[in-house]
């Protein structure tokens, strides 16, 4: 397919502003030792909440239109439409007896024995986690039984703020 752009001065200058911008995060990232420690340190919560605020500024501003939010907005709004209203309590409720009904007519032992190999291969670092989590999840442990069992070895990540 031919080039729709040939080859254009402002395309080709603005995909290597991208490119470079996108390389001094992954720098950025690196120097801190990787996404996992640059996630315990928050600059990946806190660049994404910059760039909310930007861009919330650029919308309250008007810089940014958004048809029907900060331009071109109707007259008379309409007032009655259909909103899909979630009791979630009820929701919860569903849920909980879901969970008791897959729990009662799973193999109990073969679940145990299941999260027991997961939690082992996580102590002693022999294993496929993955593999077991999935053989888990097939036996029907759910997911919040799978990620106890890694918990209890790993612990919980905790977001700063």
């Amino acid at each position: 397919m031919a080039d729709p752009w040939a080859g254009s001065y402002m395309m080709e200058t603005l995909t290597q502003e991208l490119a470079d911008e996108a390389l001094k995060i992954i720098n950025e990232v690196e120097e801190l030792g990787g996404m996992t420690q640059a996630i315990s340190t928050g600059m990946p919560k806190m660049r994404i909440e910059e760039s909310a605020a930007r861009r919330q500024a650029k919308i309250d501003s008007g810089a940014e239109v958004i048809v029907g939010v900060n331009k071109y907005r109707l007259e008379e709004e309409v007032q009655n439409f259909d909103v899909l209203k979630i009791d979630n309590t009820e929701v919860r409720k569903s849920q909980i007896d879901r969970i008791n009904k897959i729990r009662a007519s799973r193999d109990e032992k073969a679940c145990q024995a299941a999260l027991d190999a997961l939690e082992n291969a996580a102590k002693t670092n022999e294993g496929n986690l993955l593999s077991l989590s999935v053989e888990a999840a097939k036996l029907r442990c759910t997911v919040g039984e799978i990620s106890s069992a890694l918990e209890r070895v790993y612990g919980r990540h905790v977001a700063k703020d």
